[in-house]
């Protein structure tokens, strides 16, 4: 009857509890069940300062507080902040304070019992002595956690190579595999044994066999989809590349010409070096991409062209470095003094100053001025006319259409629509910001990135 009563009181105080917890305004950096567990921890380590030996009321209904925590924790999204290694943490101390209070409590409790129940002192010297059993000393099982959270996970480079990427995932593969099996044996092992309760032994199961294994599963994905990227983002300028003729001077001096040489190597050889890594991870992982062998055969196709068009275009180098310089009418200013950003995919990967100063990643790469003069490295390499011509190098590579429609060696490559929006092989992918009408010099960036250095 007392242990009903104590049960529905416990549930009634916790579902009170719970309640004014929901009415609270939730934390912004921490999801709701995050910011419940850590509330109901700090609740439980509160009641245990005021806990009084042989109080098993307060003992159960914290107990439950406990239990209560673990479960927000399990289901809470925001497992990736330095807050929830915290409660983690926390609760697993609290969890073993509570069982050694209960260990203190029941110690107490069977010597009292076993005080009571002693024969006199002359009886007790007439008994035998018993066998001694050996002491058994407890197990922390806290520590097989942590090489499982994220902050002890092993790091990979941006750059690793093929035998550090094999390094690091044989390892992260461990810890799906192996050395799981052989932590959750180490579990069954102290249960057995008695130096672990059922409950510990529990806790530490769930958080390295399930939760701690969503953090591993995340990772590994999240460096297959990096890999992926650097490939697919070579393919366009690899395409460009294979496409230059031997005898196209001003397309081998845009690829391979004065600085453009090295950077263009450095970023085929980077996409190849993560060719490699992503077939390292096929071996670990399994799986695969299937169409990747041909996205990397384009790649090599362009790492060997660049080295024919090298020379091609030093000796185009020469001759423009020695060229008469020509003086152009002046244009009347025709593009709008405007800052702006150039979104793609979800980011900026662009952006324009009001005098037309133009960077990508951090570097002032360009200036497209007010009248359509596109200057690279000090130097006069294009324009966009005001009748939408687009030249560079000495040729008219493209147009740009008054409907928004972008063309680029006789075909349509891409579309700007007047909100601004912006289309990339059939679909929107991009996004001028603010537009206001203006959408040539982001029209440059977008279809004709390939002559501007990076």
């Amino acid at each position: 009857m007392g242990h009903t009563m104590l049960n529905t009181c416990c549930c009634f105080l916790f579902q009170v509890a719970l309640l004014i917890t929901m009415a609270v305004d939730q934390v912004q950096a921490m999801d709701a069940d995050l910011n419940l567990a850590t509330r109901t921890i700090n609740e439980v380590s509160k009641g245990l300062e005021r806990l009084r030996p042989g109080d098993v009321s307060n003992y159960n209904r914290l107990s439950g507080k406990l239990n209560k925590a673990a479960k927000y924790l399990e289901s809470t999204k925001s497992k990736s902040l330095p807050e929830f290694a915290a409660a983690v943490k926390r609760w697993g101390e609290l969890q073993s304070r509570m069982a050694e209070i209960a260990t203190a409590w029941n110690a107490a409790q069977q010597k009292a019992r076993a005080a009571a129940s002693l024969p006199p002192p002359a009886a007790r010297q007439a008994l035998a002595p018993a066998q001694a059993m050996p002491a058994v000393e407890p197990v922390d099982l806290d520590p097989l956690m942590t090489k499982y959270q994220r902050s002890a996970l092993p790091r990979l480079a941006e750059s690793a190579t093929p035998e550090q990427a094999r390094v690091w995932a044989e390892h992260m593969k461990a810890l799906q595999t192996t050395q799981l099996q052989s932590d959750l044996a180490t579990i069954d092992s102290a249960l057995a044994s008695g130096t672990a309760s059922q409950s510990d032994a529990e806790r530490v199961r769930r958080w390295i066999s399930e939760m701690f294994q969503d953090n591993i599963k995340r990772t590994v994905a999240r460096q297959i989809q990096i890999n992926e990227g650097i490939i697919d983002s070579m393919l366009y300028s690899s395409d460009l590349i294979n496409d230059v003729k031997l005898d196209d001077k001003n397309g081998a001096y845009r690829f391979a010409g004065d600085d453009k040489l090295e950077n263009n190597r450095m970023r085929l050889d980077n996409a190849l070096r993560a060719g490699a890594v992503a077939a390292v991870f096929d071996e670990v992982f399994g799986g695969g991409n299937p169409v990747r062998a041909g996205k990397l055969n384009r790649i090599e196709s362009a790492r060997a062209r660049l080295d024919e068009l090298a020379p091609v275009a030093a000796q185009q180098a020469m001759r423009l470095a020695h060229a008469p310089k020509k003086q152009r009418p002046v244009t009347k200013d025709f593009l709008a003094p405007i800052a702006q950003e150039f979104w793609l995919n979800g980011s900026v990967m662009a952006e324009s100053e009001a005098d037309g100063s133009i960077w990508i990643e951090a570097n002032d790469v360009a200036d497209i001025t007010h009248n359509g003069r596109i200057w690279i490295d000090s130097n006069e390499r294009g324009s966009v006319e005001p009748n939408g011509e687009v030249w560079f190098d000495g040729n008219q590579v493209g147009s740009l259409e008054p409907n928004g429609e972008v063309w680029r060696g006789g075909n349509q490559v891409g579309l700007i629509e007047q909100n601004g929006t912006v289309w990339i092989d059939g679909s929107p992918a991009g996004e001028i910001v603010p537009f206001q009408g203006e959408w040539k010099r982001a029209a440059l960036l977008y279809y004709f990135r390939d002559f501007f250095p990076r």
